[in-house]
C-alpha cells in the first residue's frame, strides 16, 4: 500500500506551528532527552510522520512534524525502518497485535507409571538337529 502523504493545509499549518524551526525532540530524533534541534527550516524542510504512516494511517496535523532533513534521516534509518520490517513480519506471520504475555498450557495428564512386564529370555541361536542338514 502506498504511503500516504500531508495535505498542503496540514503542511503549511505543522510549519507555522514550528516557528520556522525543526520540531524534532529527544531520543525519537536521536537528540538527548528532552533536547530540541531548532534548526532552521528556510534550508529544507521535511515532514514526518511522528507514528509512522504504515502503523498509524494518521495523517493529521497531530501526527506532523516539519523536521530538518538531518532528523528525518535519523529518525528513518533508525525507528520508522526497523518499525516498518517488524510490523511487515507480523503481517505476514498473521499476527496483528503484540502477544504480551506468554500462553501457558496446562500440560499433558500424567499417567502413572507401571513397569513392563519383563520377557522370557531369548535363545540367540538354536542348536541344529539333523533334519536341518
Amino acid at each position: 500500500m502506498a504511503r500516504r502523504e500531508f495535505t498542503t493545509a496540514t503542511r503549511k499549518a505543522a510549519l507555522k506551528r514550528s516557528g520556522k524551526r525543526c520540531e524534532a525532540v529527544g531520543a525519537w530524533y536521536g537528540l538527548p532527552e528532552g533536547q530540541r534541534c531548532t534548526a532552521d527550516l528556510s534550508l529544507g524542510v521535511e515532514y514526518d510522520h511522528y507514528i509512522l504512516d504504515a502503523n498509524s494511517k494518521d495523517n493529521s496535523l497531530e501526527n506532523c512534524r516539519a523536521v530538518c532533513p538531518k532528523c528525518h534521516a535519523w529518525k528513518t534509518r533508525h525507528r520508522d525502518i526497523p518499525t516498518a520490517a517488524k510490523t511487515v513480519r507480523q503481517q505476514f506471520m498473521g499476527l496483528k497485535t503484540k502477544v504480551k504475555t506468554k500462553i501457558q498450557s496446562r500440560g499433558f495428564a500424567k499417567k502413572a507409571r507401571t513397569p513392563k512386564p519383563s520377557l522370557p529370555p531369548r535363545k540367540l541361536f538354536q542348536e541344529a538337529t539333523g533334519h536341518d542338514r
